[in-house]
């Protein structure tokens, strides 16, 4: 992806602002609230993203939304410099990167768990305890339902999968069986 450094460096430097200013949550919470904004209003997101709207009239544009919000200073010279720089189709990926930083410096791992069903809440807090002492890490499950995984689950921390699913276990069967 082309914008992922970019990205990156524009969401290195939104963090050390709000770390400067004790305000890094704050600061992701108000960049999010502006990203769903953009999504709510497609002739918005369209107009900041246009190149023959000019600048002007999109900073004009980004002050009448921002304004009402009570955003931060920093917040909004942020997504005013977005603006100048041409970069607010970057603001996604900049919001995801972001995201994934703050929740490293705050010590919280995003865990994606593939279940066939529903988990109920007692057994969504014994995985996350039991993860918690595995990663040493404050865990954010993030549940997602695929009747395609049969029974168990799989889970997916940073880039190890640990897939207990009936389904894999299926499939390792029928290679043991194909192999004779």
């Amino acid at each position: 992806m082309i914008g992922s450094g970019l990205a990156r460096r524009y969401a290195r430097a939104l963090q050390d602002i709000g770390r400067e200013e004790g305000q890094v949550r704050k600061i992701l919470s108000e960049v999010d609230r502006f990203s769903r904004l953009l999504a709510e209003a497609p002739s918005l997101r369209e107009a900041m993203e246009a190149i023959h709207v000019n600048r002007r009239d999109k900073m004009a544009a980004l002050e009448a939304v921002v304004s009402p919000e009570g955003f931060l200073p920093s917040t909004k010279s942020f997504l005013l410099l977005l603006v100048d720089k041409r970069r607010m189709n970057v603001l996604p990926q900049i919001l995801l990167e972001l995201r994934r930083m703050v929740e490293e410096l705050e010590g919280i791992e995003r865990v994606e768990v593939v279940v066939p069903s529903q988990l109920a809440g007692t057994q969504k807090e014994l995985l996350k305890v039991v993860l918690e002492r595995q990663t040493g890490k404050r865990i954010e499950l993030e549940e997602k339902v695929d009747p395609a995984v049969l029974g168990g689950m799989v889970v997916k921390v940073g880039s190890t999968v640990y897939d207990g699913s009936v389904r894999r276990q299926l499939s390792k069967i029928q290679e043991i069986l194909q192999k004779g």
